[in-house]
This record gives structure tokens, sequence and C-alpha cells, in this order.
């Protein structure tokens, strides 16, 4: 107990703020989002074809513009840039409790995505600088069993105020967001020293800089792809539980998945660390990611199902935490948010691919009565990904 306590004082306090504002932000945004389409459909009774449109505006501005907000808060400073994310999506959460119509729900996603679009990157990079290479996974590892945390708790609570009125999620949300933004404000410090901003290009050159790195941008297709393939779970388990367990709970899948992920999260992060090269662990993770989703494809039970998931998961708790440390690892100092803004957009378009083609798959593995065709393509994508993945390991060693 002594040990454990002695780990706890020794962590800084901005670490502490830090993971505080990861988990209520988690919690806000899973109250919120995956509530959102039932209350615009079943409430607002508009059409799916506009909800899809409403989402999609949302995940452009979250995503799209992460690229330009990651290079400005390398620019205005990390603090600063969280700061005026979280006011953003503060407004435009708050907005949701309020508005009816689509031109405000509009502005609303917009506001929402681009309050993420400014913070997240802002956020990692504040990690970054905050940690070392010895701690950086740990962190990281800690970060993403937060957000899972949230995961986990957010839905509930939201389906909880939910049973009253929508207006009472939006509000909650919001005043979540309200409580980072005070928390962030009063105790995380400025990291000015962290940032030599005298020695910052300006924005478009600062932009041309990262893309100019051809060995991040190798990165970058590389987690496109296995991000790709991360897409799938919320498509892949509706898909087969509707062919072999009709009406089953696919909240119970996806929230034993993360109680998983909360568990495993830092120790298994820490073992691939401290046994596998940097590409090595990102491997692993896309290994259990295609490995799980083929026996998700595979599996003729519900019990099967239970396990590709937690495959799939397992693979995530392997990839995210690498994924954000070789980001940092390729900035170096500086230009932190800029790259993981970059790295932002790379997921994003992997997001996009991933849901088109696996729709796609799907289809066509129907059309052509080859119900193997999809969970086969996402074998084989993730199976040439590694191998590639590993050429590049092996090109860093030598």
């Amino acid at each position: 107990m002594g040990a454990i306590w002695n780990k706890l004082t020794a962590i800084k306090l901005p670490f502490w703020i830090m993971f505080m504002n990861t988990f209520s932000m988690a919690v806000g945004f899973y109250m919120m989002i995956p509530l959102l389409a039932s209350y615009l459909l079943h409430d607002l009774l508009l059409t799916v074809m506009m909800v899809g449109v409403i989402s999609a505006i949302r995940s452009f501005s979250q995503q799209g513009l992460s690229v330009l907000c990651g290079t400005l808060a390398d620019r205005l400073g990390y603090k600063r840039t969280i700061l005026v994310g979280l006011l953003i999506r503060t407004f435009g959460f708050g907005m949701f409790g309020f508005v009816d119509h689509i031109p405000g729900l509009i502005v609303a996603c917009f506001f929402s995505g681009l309050g993420a679009a400014l913070f997240q990157p802002a956020s990692y990079a504040y990690y970054a600088v905050l940690s070392t290479s010895a701690n950086r996974i740990t962190i990281y590892a800690i970060r993403e069993m937060l957000s899972n945390m949230g995961f986990v708790v957010g839905p509930v609570l939201g389906a909880l105020l939910m049973s009253f009125r929508f207006t009472y999620v939006s509000m909650t949300a919001t005043l979540i967001f309200v409580f980072s933004f005070f928390l962030s404000l009063f105790f995380l410090p400025n990291l000015k020293e962290a940032q030599p901003q005298a020695e910052l290009p300006g924005i478009w050159p600062q932009m041309k800089k990262v893309m100019h790195n051809r060995s991040f941008r190798r990165f970058m297709i590389f987690t496109m792809i296995s991000w790709s393939l991360v897409a799938q779970l919320y498509i892949a388990v509706p898909f087969r539980v509707s062919q072999i367990a009709n009406g089953a709970n696919i909240g119970l899948i996806y929230s034993c998945g993360a109680i998983v992920m909360v568990l495993l999260q830092v120790p298994l992060a820490k073992l691939g660390n401290n046994n596998l090269q940097p590409f090595g662990v990102m491997s692993l993770g896309t290994l259990l990611l295609a490995g799980g989703l083929f026996a998700i494809g595979m599996t003729g039970s519900l019990a099967g199902i239970y396990v590709g998931v937690i495959a799939f998961m397992i693979g995530q708790v392997f990839l995210q935490p690498m994924m954000n440390t070789m980001v940092s690892d390729y900035a170096g100092s500086g230009s932190i948010a800029s790259y993981f803004g970059f790295n932002s957009f790379a997921l994003s378009i992997g997001a996009m691919i991933g849901n088109v083609g696996g729709g796609y798959l799907y289809d066509l593995g129907n059309l052509l009565g080859w119900r193997l065709l999809p969970w086969s393509c996402f074998l084989f994508i993730g199976l040439v990904n590694i191998g590639f993945m590993l050429k590049e390991q092996r090109a860093r060693s030598h």
C-alpha cells in the first residue's frame, strides 16, 4: 500500500489536472454524441440522411481542421489553445439543448468539432512535453485508460438523463466542459519554455516542414491503414449480431471490450514497450485488430463475437499509446501539436476509408454470396501493413 501511495504522490500536479481533464471530457463527449443521433431521429424527426450530414459536419470540423489547429497550438501555446478549444466546444454542446432547427444544429456541430480540433492536438502535445522518453508510453496508456473509462461511464449517465429530456444531457455535458475549462485555467501551468516560439516559422512553412518529414509521412500511412481497421468495429459487430443473434445487447458487447481496455491498458502498453521495438508494438496491435475482425466474421456464436471484440480491444491497447508516443518522438520539440494535428487528419482519412470501404465489402460479400470476403480482406490488409511496418523497423535499426 505504501509503494502505491509513493507512486501516486510522485505524479506531478499538471499530470493530475490533465488526467482529470481527459476523464471528464470523455464522459461529457460519450454521454452526448452516442445519444445525439437518436435525439435527432426520434425527437426532432430528421431524416437519416440529414442526421448523417450533421454528423459528418462535426467529424470534418474536428478532424479536417486538426492540421491547422495543431500548428496554431505550437504558436499560441498549449494551455491557451486548450482553453480556447474547451470554450468553443462548451458553446457547441450547449447549443444542442436549445436549438431544434437544422441551421442551428449545423452550427452546434461545427463548433463542437472545432473545439476538439483545437484542444486535442494541444492536449497530446502537453502530455508529451510533461513526460520523458522513459515514462511517455505509460502516460499515454493512462490517458487512453481514462478515456475508455469515460466511454463506460458516459453513455450510462447520458441514458439516465435522456429518460427525462435531452436538454438535461446537453446541459450536463456542457457543465462538464465548463469544469474542465476552469480546472485548466487555474491549475495548468504554461509551458512556454518548451515551445521556442521565436524559432517557429509561419503557419504555412510550419505545415510544410511537417509534410517534408518523409519518415513521418510513411508513419502516417501506416497509422491510417491500421485506423481503417479500428473504424470497422462499430460496423462489424452490429452486422454480425444481426446475422447470428438478432436482438442481442450490442451495448453490453462494447462495454465488456471497454472494461478489458481499462483493466489492461497500462500493463500491456508497458509490456509491449519493454519487449518490442516501436513498430513491433504497432504490428502486434494491428495483428490483433485484424485477427479480432476475422474472428468476428468467422464465428457462428455470440460468444465468438465477444472473443473477437476483446482481441480487437487488446489490439487498440497496444496500438494507441505507442502511436501517440511515436508521434511525439517524430516531432521533437517546438512543433509537437503540429505533428499530432497531421496524424489526427491521417486517422480521419483512415476512418473514412474504413467506413466506406468496409461497407462496400459487406454489401459485395452478400451480393456474391461469399461471406468471407470482408473478413479476409481485413486480415490481408492488416498483414500487408504489418509487413511494411516491420520493414520500416528494420530500416531504422540499421
